[in-house]
């Protein structure tokens, strides 16, 4: 258990470096990254933390505002799945529903627990 744990945390580290950002500038391209990451149920980035990965040095607080846009977006479509199934297939859940559905994290854990999928 302690191995599963230690070998998560190093792919959440390697997933969370690897994030391309847009090369535009352009407030669509932006907000189509943000729905994706949210789409993804991937925690929504911190305008330091996009700032820091900008490859164009012109990210500016309307670029991060189209992205957290398409982020809501996304994490609102992400929330709408079956939990349980989420778990059921063994795919991460990263927390972000929690605010949106109270019973969602438990419904995943619930079909974590499940052999409904064969684990």
């Amino acid at each position: 258990m302690k191995a599963l744990c230690v070998t998560t945390a190093l792919l959440l580290l390697s997933a969370c470096s690897t994030v391309m950002t847009p090369d535009s500038v352009q407030k669509s391209d932006w907000q189509a990254f943000g729905l994706e990451q949210g789409e993804k149920g991937l925690i929504k980035l911190s305008q330091n933390k996009l700032q820091d990965k900008d490859t164009t040095g012109q990210f500016n607080s309307d670029l991060y505002l189209a992205y957290s846009d398409g982020y809501e977006v996304g994490r609102g479509e992400y929330c709408q799945q079956s939990a349980y199934m989420l778990g059921v297939t063994g795919r991460p859940y990263y927390g972000v529903c929690d605010n949106i559905n109270i019973w969602f994290r438990q419904d995943y854990q619930s079909g974590r627990l499940s052999t409904a999928g064969g684990y």
